[in-house]
């Protein structure tokens, strides 16, 4: 008898009947990665500036940091591979005096930026699902 057909056998049964360990690709990589992010907060940006809801609480600020810290926030939470290094949500935005409404319309305008870069609504809901806890942080008045 040959001693291998056991062995090929073995490795038939465990290929074919074994459940396949697939690892599920980051938030990050399933939003599109660095391209659909920077694309995001570009039009997060404009939507902020624009909008009578949100546009007081973005007159004063540095768009380049803005850019930059939201981007590698973004980007940390979604499980990309950037480290967020600014300040956290309490400290940059107290004394901001920001309400309900202009929350409100900043998600509003992010998730038009998501939908508008193609993010899809599992992601989109990931996403949101995983900033929400920072309101108690940001709204202040």
């Amino acid at each position: 008898m040959n001693k291998t057909l056991p062995s090929l056998f073995l490795v038939f049964v465990v290929t074919t009947f074994a459940p396949s360990v697939v690892a599920e690709e980051s938030l990050y990589d399933r939003m599109g990665g660095a391209p659909v992010l920077a694309r995001v907060v570009d039009e997060l940006m404009r939507l902020n500036r624009e909008n009578p809801r949100t546009k007081r609480s973005f007159q004063k600020i540095s768009v380049k940091r803005f850019r930059e810290t939201l981007t590698e926030q973004l980007c940390t939470i979604a499980g990309g591979p950037c480290q967020y290094v600014g300040d956290d949500m309490k400290a940059v935005h107290g004394g901001l005096d920001i309400t309900d409404a202009e929350f409100n319309g900043l998600v509003e305008n992010l998730v038009t930026a998501l939908y508008g870069n193609g993010v899809g609504l599992r992601e989109k809901n990931e996403l949101l699902k995983l900033l929400a806890p920072m309101k108690r942080d940001i709204v202040t008045k």
